[in-house]
């Protein structure tokens, strides 16, 4: 199936344990039944999520009662912010001060399909007003009023195909995001003078079934594996993974990690097989929406016969409060994904992560690169230089949404030997992948 050309039928249970994994503002929110198979009604109330019926709407309402009254009272104290028309840069504000309004009526932490309703609030792609709106019949993810049809359908030609990928990697990955974490520990793992040069290759030789024949779960699985093989291809880039192959136990740091990093746990075995010294792999995840849990990851039989052991670690707290612990342990490397907010990389964080004299690798978009090199500037010094910011070989091949824009995860990834100061020389590389 073409995922790029044609939307396919949500086909998963109706309950909230799936349906509000995922929100979309031209879907029904429990059945994900489109605009294209059915009229959708919009909420009265906040005028931000859409049923296909009665039914589904009462279905959901005791999960949608305490957001829905935020958001009126932040839209009774704002009534320009659905009509007014922004350019981009006052839209991306005024979008920042109504989450911040409505984070403060709820009371609480946002779920992830509740920042969802604002991320992915139906505006037009052009003038960014959210009234008489129209909606790309192909892709459903990019809206439009009558005014700006032609301009936006100039603009938005460029990525439909990839907004039509986006939403349907979504809602199968509601059904089968489980499956594909299960299914990580039977991949084929290659050992230390295994070939593969790039994602794709990676995905082909060690992952399909049969070579060449692509289905949606190739790309969710590529999200997961995506961070171990970023963090292998960047320290064997700059020479660094002498770092790992001289220790047997190894312990990796992930910062602000989330569900993906979770979910993806497994796929961190591959460093078992890459460096064969590493006898135990510790592996802590931290990150605030995390739960915790503290085990040992299941391995392959060849692993189990050669001793080896994978613990894993998930705190639901800030790295700095983490390190505080007496029984932590130190790491032989800090990973940072998907670091686009300079905010979670806080003045805290960051001494904590100096404080440690180890590699530190992050992931980001091409176009927040030298931001984000300049804020860690700011609070270390500016000696403090990455040893590369380069394109990243292993990004993930499934795309995800930042707003109205596309792009896959760790895309560009920088590399610091430690984030002391370092008079370091910064390599680089301008290619880009990011849409």
């Amino acid at each position: 199936m073409n995922i790029r050309k044609i939307l396919f039928p949500y086909s998963g249970p109706w309950t909230s344990e799936y349906y509000n994994k995922f929100f979309h503002p031209n879907l029904c929110h429990v059945c994900k039944k489109t605009t294209e198979m059915i009229n959708l009604t919009t909420c009265d109330r906040c005028f931000s999520i859409s049923y296909c019926s009665k039914d589904h709407k009462n279905l959901h309402l005791p999960q949608h009662h305490e957001i829905c009254i935020a958001i009126e009272k932040s839209l009774k104290n704002n009534p320009q912010y659905l009509t007014h028309r922004f350019s981009l840069e006052e839209w991306l504000e005024a979008q920042d001060e109504f989450y911040c309004s409505i984070r403060q009526n709820l009371g609480r932490l946002f779920k992830k399909y509740e920042k969802q309703m604002l991320t992915y609030a139906r505006i037009c792609f052009i003038c960014h007003q959210q009234t008489g709106l129209y909606s790309c019949k192909k892709c459903l993810s990019v809206d439009y009023c009558l005014e700006h049809k032609e301009e936006c359908e100039q603009q938005h030609e460029q990525i439909c195909d990839h907004l039509t990928m986006w939403l349907n990697s979504e809602l199968l990955n509601i059904q089968y995001e489980s499956k594909v974490s299960l299914s990580l520990k039977f991949i084929m793992f290659p050992d230390n003078n295994g070939s593969f040069n790039n994602m794709t290759e990676f995905i082909q030789e060690h992952v399909q079934n049969r070579k060449g024949e692509w289905n949606v779960l190739d790309y969710i699985c590529s999200d997961f594996i995506s961070g171990p093989l970023s963090v292998y291809y960047g320290m064997s880039y700059v020479e660094l993974s002498d770092v790992l192959l001289t220790v047997s136990t190894c312990v990796i740091h992930i910062i602000e990690a989330d569900s993906i990093e979770r979910n993806g746990l497994p796929a961190w075995e591959i460093f078992l097989h890459l460096f064969p010294n590493i006898q135990v792999l510790i592996v802590v995840l931290l990150g605030t929406d995390l739960q915790f849990e503290f085990d040992t990851q299941d391995i392959c039989q060849r692993c189990v016969y050669n001793k080896k052991k994978f613990i894993y670690e998930c705190c639901g707290m800030l790295y700095s409060n983490y390190m505080t612990n007496p029984m932590y342990g130190k790491a032989n490397l800090i990973v940072g994904f998907q670091i686009f907010e300079t905010e979670s990389l806080t003045n805290e964080c960051l001494k904590t992560m100096q404080s440690q004299e180890c590699p530190v690798l992050l992931t980001t978009l091409e176009r927040r690169i030298f931001h984000t090199i300049v804020e860690i500037q700011k609070v270390l010094g500016r000696d403090v230089c990455p040893v590369t910011h380069i394109e990243n070989k292993f990004t993930s091949l499934r795309p995800h949404r930042e707003s109205k824009y596309i792009f896959y995860r760790n895309s560009f990834l920088m590399l610091y030997k430690t984030l002391n100061n370092t008079n370091s020389t910064t390599e680089s590389s301008s290619e880009g992948n990011s849409v």
